[in-house]
């Protein structure tokens, strides 16, 4: 999963992603911004088929927090 992320990450950001882990920070990540932020949200909810609450929208900070609440959505 965290493979499939990263290749969303860098074809929603338009770049190549460094290799990150669960506690990697999105804002450590380049080409992050809000905009950004939303735009990976939906991106990964189309791919994965899951849908995100706004709560965890806003709350989710690190790879490990996304790959938590697909994993929730997913079970």
């Amino acid at each position: 999963m965290l493979e499939t992320l990263r290749d969303l990450f860098s074809e929603t950001l338009g770049q190549p992603m460094p290799p990150f882990h669960a506690d990697t920070a999105f804002a450590a990540l380049p080409g992050w911004d809000s905009v950004a932020h939303l735009a990976l949200l939906l991106a990964v909810e189309r791919r994965l088929g899951v849908a995100f609450t706004s709560a965890e929208m806003v709350s989710m900070r690190t790879v490990g927090d996304m790959l938590s609440a697909v994993e929730a959505h997913r079970a």
